[in-house]
């Protein structure tokens, strides 16, 4: 069934709707440009009247204005405007690049592990960024991770906070069973697969995942044979567990076999250790490189003048024992 076509401009003619990038279950995203047309814009619409209506829209509305704290922290999408046009939610945020998934097959499906490690130390530092804000993303894969535009183009951005869900208000969330898997099965953790609620491990082992899939050019798990959605999935998890580490990494750095170790030992409502977990990267990039923060392997030529890399290290968790202070609804220390 054809989607509905949203308005031609939003928000009293602020902003004009110009072409459509992608669409999904959950609605659609399209291009677009202020009025005064000095700022190009991505407009998600959600059909509050169609069949898959799941106002996720709304929810990501939240997300991404928790987020705007002062300053904006580097690595998420600015928020501009956010209201409902007849039929549609519609989201006006910062227009983005190229995503992970998008470079890896402009890549020939691979990332040297020089570039990943870059990945994984942006990708490391907005989930933890996330999670101290008390929130969960629950959808890691390299379709959510995009590069900014212009100075900014070497800087990975975390999207898409459809399904992210917080974790801690004042204490951790109860551990539930018997759910059914959230997020995208090729990337999720294995106590995902097994019903189990998500907390922060569950975004970290799928990061993990994910950055083994970008050295590998696939996974053990992928293109698994299935008749139902239920025996895909659970063939998936089977996989996933009678897969060892050691066989998952072979022939690629240490690091990343350590990296998932770590994150499958942590306990559900256990507190990462985002430093450490950084450092086993840091470590590697001292050894095989490289040198500057926007070395990836796709961005070749001169670069002008580009954002430098903010590296943050007083993030505080929700649940640290120390006296800190609120920011923006994230917390650092005083």
């Amino acid at each position: 069934m054809a989607l509905s076509k949203p308005p031609s401009s939003i928000a009293n003619g602020q902003y004009t709707v110009q072409k459509l990038l992608g669409a999904g279950c959950f609605g659609q995203v399209w291009s677009g440009t202020s009025k005064d047309k000095d700022l190009s814009v991505a407009i998600k619409f959600e059909d509050n009247q169609g069949k898959n209506s799941s106002l996720q829209l709304p929810h990501e509305q939240e997300v991404l204005a928790m987020l705007a704290a002062n300053p904006h922290p580097q690595g998420f999408a600015k928020l501009y405007w956010y209201g409902v046009e007849g039929r549609f939610s519609c989201l006006v945020m910062e227009m983005l690049g190229y995503s992970l998934e998008e470079r890896l097959q402009g890549c020939g499906g691979t990332f040297t592990a020089p570039t990943c490690v870059l990945v994984a130390d942006q990708c490391l530092r907005r989930i933890e960024y996330l999670h101290s804000c008390g929130m969960l993303h629950r959808d890691i894969k390299p379709e959510n991770f995009v590069f900014g535009t212009k100075n900014k183009v070497h800087v990975i951005h975390l999207i898409d906070f459809g399904l992210s869900k917080r974790y801690y208000d004042g204490k951790h969330a109860n551990m539930r069973t018997n759910l059914s898997l959230t997020g995208t099965a090729r990337y999720a953790s294995i106590n995902a697969h097994k019903g189990i609620e998500q907390s922060r491990r569950d975004d970290l082992e799928a990061i993990g995942h994910m950055l083994m899939c970008f050295l590998r050019g696939t996974l053990p798990w992928s293109g698994l044979q299935a008749k139902t959605q239920e025996e895909k999935y659970r063939k998936i998890r089977e996989k996933k567990e009678d897969t060892p580490l050691e066989e998952l990494c072979a022939e690629h750095p240490a690091a990343f076999r350590i990296y998932l170790a770590t994150t499958r030992s942590l306990g559900f409502d256990e507190r990462p250790d985002y430093r450490g977990l950084r450092k086993l990267f840091a470590d590697l990039r001292t050894e095989i490189g490289p040198e500057e923060d926007f070395g990836f392997q796709f961005l070749k030529g001169p670069m002008g003048q580009l954002d430098p890399i903010e590296i943050k290290e007083d993030i505080v968790q929700p649940d640290d024992v120390v006296e800190v202070k609120a920011s923006g609804g994230c917390c650092t220390i005083a």
